[in-house]
């Protein structure tokens, strides 16, 4: 039963995703980007893939900021960029290319960033200022860097 639950779970949640996906806006080709907005929260999703991956640049100044970037690009190289200010802060960067970079900086009471980059360099700087910082990064490639930065209010 238990087992059961966790498939459906997963289920639901891409049956979700695809339905965001397919409501989204197209930003250009190869790309969705789909946000929403007001004064207590900002959630902003954006899914780009194929062999011209924009850099992508993120600024989120809600109470509740959520951020999710998704990047699958060729050989060349991704870029990503996540600035938070609030309460709380959550973003989540997955990147496949050959250089991947991501840069993210948080301020609030609770940061959670979570990154995973696959290529053969990868490159990440993650800064975060509040009492409860969380992150997590995960690098396959060559050549990796990582700089991590948590400090309290």
């Amino acid at each position: 039963m238990r087992c059961g639950r966790r498939v459906l779970k997963h289920a639901l949640a891409a049956v979700a995703l695809l339905a965001a996906v397919a409501s989204a806006t197209q930003a250009s080709a190869g790309s969705v980007q789909r946000s929403v907005t007001n004064r207590n929260v900002t959630i902003e999703t954006i899914v780009q893939f194929g062999n011209d991956v924009q850099p992508v640049t993120i600024e989120e100044n809600s109470r509740i900021n959520i951020a999710r970037v998704i990047q699958i690009g060729g050989t060349g190289t991704v870029d990503a960029t996540i600035i938070q200010n609030g309460t709380r802060n959550y973003a989540n960067v997955i990147q496949v290319g050959g250089t991947t970079n991501t840069v993210i900086g948080q301020s609030g009471v609770s940061n959670t960033a979570d990154i995973t980059q696959i290529g053969n360099s990868t490159n990440a700087l993650l800064l975060q200022i509040g009492d409860m910082n969380t992150g997590a990064v995960r690098q396959f490639g060559r050549f990796n860097w990582l700089a991590i930065f948590q400090f309290s209010r």
